[in-house]
């Protein structure tokens, strides 16, 4: 498989999509639908993707309750963090709103001042896991969404003995490659009209959308009127 071709068809299809859904006008709506369609796409190429390694004798190990990714260190971006913020407000009681912000300021904490090569290797519990379940399932970051592996012996050594390079789990390199071009050319077409996007380990950007009050309306006035 030429790799390199798959990562230029994604990122153009990242960036086609947010053009078509953006192009005539940025509204806080019209932001929110053009990231659940790109998380639409992702996951339509997963079914697809999964239904053919399952054939071929691969299939993933990854099912609902497994959880061991979920202590290990996630980046993502501003769109990423403004639309799982904006689910929590509108979804979510405001006593577990609490313990998820109290949980992701106490990761911060542990990951604020340490370098990304440190932060890899730190296995502490997503702030939006409770009892092996992600609260957050249907809106979760695209880094968790190409997260899938065929072993999950392979998940728990790695989560065992996190920095052992010989216990990296037995990842999908397809589904890694294809979401990320995907993320960085819905990424380029925002960064073209003047949405400014930064990349946080995921606890640090989320405590500070909240802190900040950050929204998708904020976000968009940094560079035009909403019409909302």
């Amino acid at each position: 498989m030429d790799y390199k071709e798959v990562d230029r068809i994604f990122y153009r299809d990242g960036y086609r999509l947010a053009h078509n859904s953006l192009n005539e006008g940025i509204t806080s709506t019209k932001l929110i639908k053009a990231v659940g369609q790109l998380y639409i796409s992702i996951e339509d190429l997963l079914e697809s993707f999964l239904r053919r390694s399952g054939a071929e004798g691969k299939p993933a190990e990854c099912r609902e309750g497994c959880s061991w990714c979920c202590h290990q260190s996630v980046f993502a971006v501003t769109h990423e963090f403004l639309y799982i913020r904006d689910h929590i407000q509108n979804h979510i009681s405001d006593e577990i709103r609490h313990e998820i912000l109290e949980r992701a300021r106490k990761r911060s904490r542990l990951t604020i001042y340490r370098s990304v090569s440190e932060q890899l290797k730190l296995r502490e519990p997503c702030p939006f896991l409770e009892n092996g379940i992600c609260l957050i399932y249907n809106v979760r970051l695209m880094a968790c969404r190409i997260y899938l592996s065929s072993s999950e012996k392979a998940c728990r050594k790695d989560y065992e003995q996190p920095g052992n390079e010989q216990n990296f789990p037995d990842l999908f390199e397809f589904p890694l490659r294809a979401g990320r071009m995907l993320n960085q050319g819905f990424v380029a077409f925002l960064k073209q009209a003047g949405l400014p996007s930064a990349e946080f380990p995921m606890e640090q950007g989320y405590t500070s959308m909240v802190d900040s009050d950050q929204t998708f309306q904020t976000w968009i006035g940094t560079c035009c009127e909403d019409s909302q």
